[in-house]
């Protein structure tokens, strides 16, 4: 039995789907995959540096050139050219064509589910091109391979999957992400990012509308303005929405107090949700959140909405918002900057309830779910 993997997303910033895959795969060792596949292919339109893109030795890599979109080339290069017996595809879509039986990895349905949470000006979030190939892809898949309750509930209401062909397989933090208390190490990353050791609110995430960076601007202005804290805020992530942020800080009046840092490597994500005093996440709706995992996995305080996904993906060990607005977010955030016993208890919380999530329990029920599609 032979398995590919479309990897399309290994390359560029690992955001997302990208880390998902890499810490997947990182985890089938040859003691995890005896007894299952013969091979395991690893299909990417680029070359791969195995310095930089650490895979298992035993991992076979083919590039399927030339580079070009993945719908595009998941279609024309990928389901053409894959012989395998099964195809592993963890970004929501599979070929319209191909010889292998395949599992689809769907996150969440939030796009056809709540369409306005998502602008109508950005090619890559139009449900009226995505949403169809998402629906056809989980319904044409052998399995649907997806991380939490919140999710399946999605997908078989917004697809139509029978129960059935879903299959759950939780995701984790990497195994990088854990608490660190080394004092110079967390004042030379406020440093370096403020430029002075003082305390700092958190968001990471692309700037999507459904995560409301800019309520969460308004929300911190409100409580900085009026209470006078001495904590800065941080966004780190990709601005996918176009909008000002400098600008709106400085209507907010927070020029001085408020900083975009865009993509951040890994190396200093690490020490920045260590430093951090609360991590912020505004959601309007999601299924699942890596990065709250990643956050209460290091024993920092989350604030986050309070929606089924998320409140699975929290345990619960999270300040849960009733809705995303600026006056319970405004709230929120200074109860944990003042409430320094609930914040003490959170911090304590978060890592104990994320020792049940590895990348290995991950990985190993990855591949039972494609094993599976592999008998069927």
């Amino acid at each position: 039995m032979r398995l590919g993997i479309n990897g399309w997303r290994i390359h560029g910033h690992r955001t997302g789907v990208g880390r998902y895959l890499l810490n997947t795969v990182n985890c089938w060792t040859p003691e995890v995959t005896r007894g299952t596949f013969d091979s395991i292919r690893f299909y990417s339109h680029l070359a791969l540096d195995r310095s930089e893109i650490p895979l298992p030795g035993h991992i076979e890599h083919k590039r399927l050139g030339p580079a070009m979109r993945m719908l595009l080339w998941e279609n024309l290069r990928l389901g053409p050219a894959a012989d395998d017996d099964v195809l592993f595809c963890p970004s929501f879509s599979r070929p319209r064509l191909t010889r292998a039986k395949t599992v689809v990895t769907v996150y969440e349905a939030t796009l056809a589910l709540y369409p306005q949470f998502f602008p109508r000006n950005h090619f890559f979030a139009r449900p009226e091109i995505y949403v169809p190939i998402y629906r056809w892809s989980a319904q044409n898949a052998t399995l649907v391979l997806t991380t939490t309750q919140a999710a399946k509930n999605d997908v078989m209401k917004a697809y139509g999957v029978p129960e059935e062909r879903i299959r759950m397989a939780p995701l984790a933090p990497a195994p990088e992400f854990v608490p660190i208390r080394e004092r110079a190490a967390l004042t030379a990353i406020r440093e370096k990012y403020f430029g002075a050791d003082v305390p700092y609110f958190l968001f990471v995430g692309k700037l999507t509308p459904r995560r409301n960076v800019p309520m969460l601007m308004e929300a911190f202005a409100r409580i900085k303005n009026k209470h006078r804290l001495p904590h800065k805020l941080l966004v780190a992530g990709i601005n996918t929405t176009g909008i000002d942020l400098a600008e709106h800080a400085k209507s907010l009046g927070i020029t001085e107090h408020f900083l975009h840092a865009g993509y951040v490597p890994n190396e200093d994500l690490l020490l920045l949700y260590n430093a951090s005093d609360c991590f912020v996440l505004p959601y309007s709706y999601e299924a699942l959140s890596l990065t709250t995992m990643e956050a209460q996995a290091v024993g920092v305080p989350v604030i986050t909405t309070d929606v089924p996904g998320l409140r699975e993906t929290t345990g619960g060990h999270a300040l849960l918002l009733p809705t995303a607005a600026v006056e319970p977010l405004a709230e929120a955030m200074l109860q944990i900057a003042e409430d320094r016993e609930l914040h003490r208890r959170l911090c304590e919380a978060g890592p104990e309830f994320m020792k049940q999530f590895t990348w290995e329990r991950t990985a190993r029920a990855t591949l039972d779910v494609l094993w599976e599609a592999a008998q069927l």
